[in-house]
């Protein structure tokens, strides 16, 4: 441990124990001598020190819980501070340690006992530009990792040596300017302050290992290495495959990762005898497989499917996935499918991390199945509306009679057409009946708020309730027509009646009950349509179905008793100025979108995600992070057949005795 953890331990000892005598010993010791209480025997002489000892540990307490913010906050103000640097070296150190034990050499080399040495060590003070090439999986990245290593060693022994940094140019887009985004992915991965690398780099106190060149595009490779030459970053390590976007540097050196050597391959085998005596036989018994087995990637791989004794070779990448998963429970397809979206949800991010958390709907919406698009648009968000509709007349049929309950019905046309229906089977059942319970349970739900407020505005002066209705029609009518002429005429509609029924209870239960549903319908529908629309359909379908709904509904208002009131014009002019909303609300607001997106992920991504990734974590599918161990495994995934894959696994489960089920992890 260095003296600025040791410090910092100190610091959050101190706390803590100042903290937990004030808190749990002073203060009620304080507060019962105050209130005529007495203080306990065993203070005996020390008692008239408790206001003293209680506002000192106070003070220790607050300077410690401070001392970290306004140290940041001090600091931020002078880049050049030498506890930025100190700083700096700490993170990217534990980023580097992490990646590489989280590697899959370091996976390999925990669970076989070796793993295949990289070469050649690239300089630690390069003259010029570095760039280091090779096929994917020759290692290109662990060269890196443990450049930074010991670039890290020798600026905490020197402190004129710069500060290596370690970036990811997969995330970079070409709209963004380059020394921009170059600062934030610092300040994203490493948190160092933007600031503070624009004075390193002003001193050139910044060794940038760059990796990732191979995630960009083939038509943004080029002008990535153009922008990196333009900054004049000064010596820098670049990572890419052989040809091509590398010379377009200046000046620079290319170091070449050579292949595996048939003879480096053998002794990594013979040293960890027996363990691998059934990847030697796949070799012996098919030469062709040395050809396979030309990089550490490749190398890794068939170890990890090879490490429990013989295996059916597949390919490189299959042998590793149906070797790891067939000793995994759960079912196959769904296990595959599911790695399957994670994959292409981080191709299409451009990174390796397996996301327990889905990113925005625009990244992984275009991967959602047919299937999961016609149980949630064609069964579960119909009968969400259909279930609404009726609780919502059940509700007002019971609250206010059977006639504004039927009005109520027939302005379910209110709610904007539903581009977002779509044809298919008649099946999914199950959607439709929990759609329709959900829909029941929350529109009923908002339908009864909404009367209670209606009721609780009753109470107020009949001038302040009147004024309130036509100030609610008003802002309605504007909001739907934006014409002057017809919002005036919309509010008079409501004022005419309230001169003849005055603003009874009952037109404002109906208004409150109204708007409440009104908009929680009309920001429903919007956030489905946005869905709609971002799965590229064309449009289709209607709602117009919707008022039988809502007889249903107030049907069942009727049975339970509720009564017919000829007069009601008064509650259904309330209902109805407040279910005019519905078209105002219809707004495809993003956090709704995103909420009535998730359901859709459910055909690839189960709920219990979290276990999944372990699940795969254990099985050596995923790496420490829960990070696809390369991006050649990551688009082998992306780009399989889940049944087919499945359908692999399954049957070399089949073929596993239960004595040959292991390993487990």
């Amino acid at each position: 441990m260095d003296t600025r953890r040791l410090a910092r331990a100190s610091r959050l000892t101190a706390l803590v124990t100042a903290g937990g005598v004030t808190g749990l010993v002073l203060v009620p010791i304080a507060v019962n001598t105050a209130t005529g209480g007495s203080a306990p025997r065993v203070l005996g002489p020390y008692t008239t020190w408790l206001w003293p000892a209680l506002a000192l540990l106070s003070a220790v307490t607050a300077g410690l819980a401070a001392w970290e913010p306004l140290r940041a906050l001090l600091l931020r103000g002078r880049p050049a501070h030498p506890a930025h640097r100190a700083a700096a070296l700490e993170r990217v150190e534990r980023f580097v340690r992490d990646r590489l034990d989280g590697s899959l050499a370091g996976e390999v080399r925990r669970k076989v006992g070796v793993a295949p040495e990289v070469g050649p060590r690239l300089p630690a003070r390069p003259r010029t530009a570095l760039v280091v090439v090779g096929e994917p999986g020759a290692g290109k990245t662990t060269l890196l990792l443990e450049l930074a290593g010991r670039l890290l060693e020798a600026a905490r022994q020197d402190p004129l040596r710069p500060v290596p940094v370690v970036v990811d140019l997969g995330g970079w887009r070409p709209a963004e300017e380059f020394g921009e985004w170059l600062l934030r992915a610092v300040a994203d991965r490493y948190r160092i302050a933007p600031r503070v690398v624009r004075r390193w780099l002003r001193d050139h106190g910044v060794a940038w290992l760059l990796d990732g060149l191979d995630e960009l595009p083939e038509a943004d490779r080029a002008e990535c290495v153009d922008r990196v030459a333009a900054l004049k970053l000064g010596p820098v390590v670049l990572c890419g495959a052989a040809g091509g976007a590398h010379r377009r540097l200046p000046r620079h050196e290319v170091v070449q990762v050579e292949p595996l050597r048939r003879n480096d391959v053998q002794d990594l085998i013979t040293a960890c005898e027996p363990r691998l005596d059934g990847l030697r036989e796949a070799l012996h018994k098919d030469p062709e497989l040395w050809d396979e087995v030309r990089t550490p990637l490749a190398f890794g791989l068939l170890a990890l499917g090879y490490r429990a004794g013989r295996a059916e070779y597949r390919g490189v990448v299959d042998t590793y996935l149906v070797e790891s998963a067939a000793r995994g429970s759960g079912r196959p397809e769904r296990v595959v499918r599911a790695l399957r979206f994670l994959a292409r949800v981080a191709q299409r991010q451009r990174d390796l991390v397996a996301r327990a958390r889905l990113p925005h709907r625009e990244v992984w919406l275009d991967f959602v199945g047919e299937a999961a698009v016609r149980r949630v648009f064609r069964r579960a968000a119909p009968a969400a509306l259909a279930g609404g509709a009726t609780a919502l007349c059940f509700v007002v049929g019971v609250r206010l009679g059977v006639v504004p309950g039927a009005f109520a019905a027939v302005a379910a046309v209110l709610v904007p057409g539903g581009d977002f229906a779509v044809p298919g089977s008649r099946r999914g059942t199950r959607w439709a009946v929990a759609g329709f319970a959900a829909g029941a349970a929350g529109f009923g739900g908002v339908a009864a708020l909404g009367a209670w407020l209606g009721g609780q505005v009753a109470r107020w002066p009949a001038a302040v309730a009147f004024a309130l209705v036509v100030l609610v029609a008003l802002a309605v009518a504007y909001a739907g027509t934006r014409d002057r002429y017809w919002t005036v005429v919309c509010a008079l509609a409501p004022a005419g009646v309230m001169v003849l029924t005055g603003p009874s209870a009952a037109l404002l239960t109906g208004l409150g009950t109204g708007l409440a549903v009104g908009a929680v319908a009309g920001v429903l529908v919007g956030g489905l349509t946005a869905v709609w629309a971002g799965l590229g359909r064309p449009v289709a379908g209607s709602l117009r179905w919707l008022p039988l709904a809502g007889l249903a509904g107030t049907g069942l208002a009727a049975l339970a008793g509720a009564e017919v009131h000829p007069a009601a014009l008064g509650p259904a002019t309330g209902l109805l100025v407040g279910l005019a909303v519905t078209p105002v609300a219809n707004r495809p607001l993003d956090p709704v979108a995103e909420l009535l997106a998730r359901p859709l992920a459910l055909e690839e991504l189960p709920p219990r995600r979290r276990a999944l990734l372990q699940s795969a974590r254990d099985r050596l599918l995923l790496v420490e992070g829960f990070r696809f161990p390369h991006a050649a495994v990551r688009d082998h995934l992306a780009a399989c057949d889940p049944a087919e894959l499945a359908a692999d696994v399954a049957r070399r489960r089949a073929d596993l005795t239960p004595s040959a089920s292991g390993p487990t992890a």
